[in-house]
């Protein structure tokens, strides 16, 4: 395997301080940007007379964009490097804020939401650039440290997102986001080093890229509009039809393709293919959460209220990503990623018991959470070092997309079970039980799968 490049921040601990320090700040402007949108959208739909169709796509379409545009970017990055790639990204995040914030009508801020999901790269691209520019010592502890400045920023974005939009306006969210957005940007050109490493030349593969990304974007449209038109609708089995086409093109043409955009043999080895699987179900879980939860206590706390509720799933997240990093360095990562899956597991198992009370809900969430931040770490530690660094980018990007992909089917077929269980008073108790049940199963599932990974470097 090919010695990691040295950079000109390999010089001692304030060199690796002030990189790990810019990476953290772009994450958090992140997330705080990508969620704060959530609690406000009720907001959003009132101030402009929209219809519950147009305001949902605000988290739909910006899931479709970033999930169709992350493993293209996280190549790119591999190809013509992560810090550039992670500045480019940031950017397109920043106008897309800009944009948002000044949106005349819902469908402007729609588009301007798609256009930050273009962006939405900028998290697995962190992981990777720490392998770049952080000694392999300090690898656990870092990539750890980032999700916990993820959750920090999620908690941000769902604790004050709310409250912005009720007592100043749903477009200082967008503005906030920009200003950190831009200052995680200032700082990440300053201090992060380009590494002198780049992957092989040649022709990117753009037709796999449209293939993959097509594919998911249909999959996740079709999830999306399944609860409204049917699940049996001409358009939503097309979409499903459309999107296993989509997929079955990109398998073929990755195979005969000199400079494939995703490597299969890569993703099909057995680390890499069951960390991914295994990250798929706590997607699930996590953002099956967030969509039940606000479902569950809304009627009585309110848009900002429900917001609240969300915060101890990030606060858990923000406590358990350094710690995992801390663990990892005495135990192997994939102990580290079960036992982020167990305590999800136990954490949606008790929302499925324990609901009805408002101070239940806290604690389940925060162990929700906890397990997550457990699992993004531990599970991005282990695709990083599962693949060779070139292409630690693509790997990272496509782990971040599976989650979210797994977050798209959760909140969708909590939204089926919700229906299928309605009652004149709205969705039933048991509905709340049987979504949070399938994802405790899911979890568990995700457990047996991460202990049988296989570790060892690419």
């Amino acid at each position: 395997m090919n010695e990691r490049p040295r950079t000109k921040h390999e010089d001692g601990p304030r060199g690796y301080r002030a990189v790990f320090v810019a990476l953290l700040v772009a994450d958090i402007a992140f997330a705080f940007q990508q969620t704060a949108v959530i609690p406000a959208i009720p907001t959003i739909e009132r101030d402009f007379g929209s219809t519950p169709e147009w305001s949902a796509w605000l988290l739909s379409g910006y899931l479709i964009v970033s999930s169709a545009a992350t493993p293209f970017v996280g190549r790119l990055g591999d190809r013509r490097g992560r810090r550039r790639m992670l500045l480019w990204a940031l950017g397109v995040f920043l106008v897309g804020s800009v944009g948002a914030a000044l949106s005349p009508d819902i469908a402007v801020l729609v588009f301007f939401r798609g256009l930050q999901g273009i962006g939405g790269a900028v998290f697995p691209l962190t992981f990777a650039l720490v392998r770049d520019v952080l000694p392999a010592d300090r690898l656990g502890t870092a990539i750890g440290a980032l999700t916990g400045g993820f959750g920090i920023g999620t908690a941000l974005g769902l604790g004050l997102g709310g409250l912005i939009a009720g007592f100043a306006s749903w477009r200082l969210i967008f503005a906030v986001g920009g200003v950190a957005i831009f200052a995680g940007m200032t700082l990440v050109a300053l201090f992060v080093p380009p590494s002198s490493r780049r992957g092989e030349e040649g022709r990117l593969d753009v037709a796999g890229g449209v293939l993959f990304g097509g594919s998911l974007a249909a999959l996740l449209l079709a999830l999306t509009e399944g609860v409204s038109l049917g699940w049996t609708s001409g358009v939503v089995v097309g979409l499903f039809v459309l999107a296993c086409a989509l997929l079955a093109g990109w398998v073929v043409r990755e195979l005969r393709t000199e400079n494939p955009l995703i490597d299969l043999h890569v993703f099909g080895a057995p680390a890499v293919l069951r960390t991914n699987l295994a990250t798929m179900t706590l997607g699930y879980a996590l953002f099956g959460s967030y969509f039940l939860i606000p479902q569950l206590v809304e009627s009585a706390h309110g848009a900002a209220g429900a917001g609240l509720f969300l915060v101890p799933g990030a606060l858990g997240q923000l406590a358990a990503g350094p710690l995992s990093g801390a663990i990892g360095r005495r135990l192997r990562s994939k102990w580290t990623f079960a036992g982020g899956m167990l305590l999800a597991a136990a954490g949606t198992a008790l929302l499925a018991v324990w609901h009805e009370e408002p101070w239940q809900i806290g604690p389940e969430m925060f162990l929700l959470g906890f397990g997550m931040g457990f699992g993004v770490s531990s599970g991005g530690n282990l695709v990083t070092r599962a693949v060779s660094v070139r292409d630690t980018g693509i790997s990272n990007a496509l782990n971040s997309v599976l989650r979210r992909v797994g977050g798209g089917i959760g909140g969708q077929v909590g939204a089926v079970l919700l229906a299928t269980f309605t009652t004149s008073g709205g969705p039933a108790q048991v509905a709340f039980a049987v979504a949070f049940a399938v994802s405790a199963v899911l979890c568990l599932l995700g457990a047996g799968l991460a202990a049988l990974i296989p570790e060892g470097r690419g």
